[in-house]
């Protein structure tokens, strides 16, 4: 407010409010974003509780009514579940990704068709000796 005006309406000066970032301490790009991925995955989790807690009860509503949308509705909070749980997997995967700590040599090469030629006890020798290093 401008001073004329202060004192024609009779009133004191508002003392100054300081800056957010006066009270806020300065976090690490790291840290907020290690902050930010533990809120996604608490906030996910709560929603998986609330979820089973919904799925439980509609599931109780569905048998007792054998009403076919209470079913349907069944159905769709099953689904809604499964996205939320394969949320929380999929988190864990861009945290790494984001983190640099994504370990893709450990994994091995991709095999996607793989033929053993040979009996069922040189398969079975050949399992037992892999898993005996």
């Amino acid at each position: 407010m401008s001073k004329k005006l202060e004192n024609t309406l009779g009133l004191s000066p508002l003392p100054m409010l300081a800056n957010e970032k006066d009270y806020l301490p300065e976090v690490a790009k790291d840290q907020q974003a290690d902050h930010d991925v533990e809120q996604v995955r608490d906030n996910l989790y709560n929603a998986v509780d609330t979820a089973k807690q919904a799925l439980e009860d509609m599931i109780l509503i569905a048998q007792q009514s054998q009403h076919p949308k209470a079913y349907e509705t069944v159905n769709s909070l099953l689904k809604t579940y499964a996205d939320i749980s394969m949320g929380i997997a999929d988190l864990h995967m861009k945290k790494q990704r984001i983190s640099g700590k994504q370990k893709t040599e450990e994994a091995g090469p991709n095999v996607t068709n793989n033929l053993f030629v040979g009996s069922t006890a040189e398969l079975a020798k050949m399992i037992e000796d892999l898993r005996n290093k």
